[in-house]
């Protein structure tokens, strides 16, 4: 004989349950109806509406987070840089120390030293310096630190303008930095006429034909006949004759002087190749009959026409040509 056993009546909350259980809701016979898919692009239709209204101020609250721990850090990543072998500060440290001043003052100009306007606002300045030609990344990191990534222009020559010697970028654009003349490491275009250091905006291409010829011939050398092949021995071009007669004249350390002639990329049709010019410096520089100097040792050589016409101006000496 079975024996059922007794049950404990149902609580109020289990009779809910089971009615529901029942009968379903309108509600829920929809919900059975609509795949996963169309519900996962619900959401993300749902995720996109919430977030036009709340997404653009998360970052703005997880700064305002970030800076109630504390002052923030500017932290800008700066350049490799090698000179004569060795790695060297590039910026100069004094302009290092004044970029990141300037960035400080920045941040603390918006009351949200995290937000995404002070972000927006360091890379609009950073870009304005001239000393990067963009602006790759400007992060704030959890530990309350503003990263700053650019690609930093190159230091190529400094453009002499009356007593002072002004820097410039390979690209042609000046940069924020000038020394008084002669003082400068870079090698120093002289002798244009139409430099005026007041029309060239840092950031900007300096406005000189004449100065943008011999930094063309400048970044030529340094990339044909680096360090001991030639370019060591080079501290200058001389522009004078340049928007008269198209020719450019090399500057060496020992004030000697090689007439090149006219810019590599205009050359004259039919007259002496760049490639034979830097072959003839090349010559010069690896033989010991010149003295292993691209200026042969005298003070004025002209390579731009033909076999090298070098002059000794010293008492009694002749013209040669070589």
């Amino acid at each position: 004989m079975c024996r059922f056993k007794p049950q404990p009546p149902l609580t109020r909350l289990q009779w809910g349950m089971a009615a529901r259980k029942k009968k379903k809701t309108k509600r829920e016979l929809i919900m059975e109806r609509i795949s996963p898919a169309v519900v996962g692009t619900m959401l993300t239709g749902t995720v996109l509406i919430v977030g036009m209204g709340v997404g653009i101020n998360f970052a703005d609250d997880q700064a305002a987070d970030i800076a109630r721990d504390g002052p923030p850090v500017v932290r800008i990543n700066w350049p490799s840089a090698i000179s004569d072998g060795r790695a060297v500060n590039w910026p100069p440290v004094e302009t290092q120390r004044a970029l990141l001043d300037d960035a400080y003052e920045i941040v603390r100009k918006y009351p949200g030293p995290f937000s995404s306007r002070t972000l927006e606002s360091l890379g609009i300045w950073l870009k304005q310096t001239g000393w990067v030609s963009s602006v790759e990344s400007i992060k704030r990191l959890d530990d309350g630190v503003i990263e700053i990534e650019g690609v930093w222009r190159t230091p190529a020559a400094v453009v002499r303008d009356g007593a002072h010697d002004y820097l410039i970028a390979t690209d042609g654009r000046r940069l924020r930095m000038s020394w008084r003349a002669d003082f400068s490491p870079f090698p120093t275009i002289r002798g244009a006429t139409d430099a005026n250091a007041l029309a060239a905006v840092p950031g900007e291409v300096w406005p000189s034909p004449s100065v943008q010829a011999g930094l063309e011939l400048l970044n030529l050398l340094q990339e044909e006949l680096p360090g001991g092949l030639g370019s060591d021995q080079i501290r200058g071009i001389e522009v004078s004759n340049f928007e008269k007669h198209k020719r450019l004249v090399l500057l060496t350390d020992q004030a000697n002087r090689i007439i090149w002639g006219r810019m590599p990329s205009d050359p004259v049709p039919d007259a002496v190749s760049t490639t034979a010019k830097l072959n003839q410096l090349r010559y010069l520089r690896q033989h010991p009959d010149f003295g292993y100097r691209i200026d042969a040792g005298r003070s004025l050589i002209d390579i731009s026409s033909g076999p090298v016409l070098v002059e000794d101006r010293s008492p009694g000496s002749q013209d040669s040509r070589r």
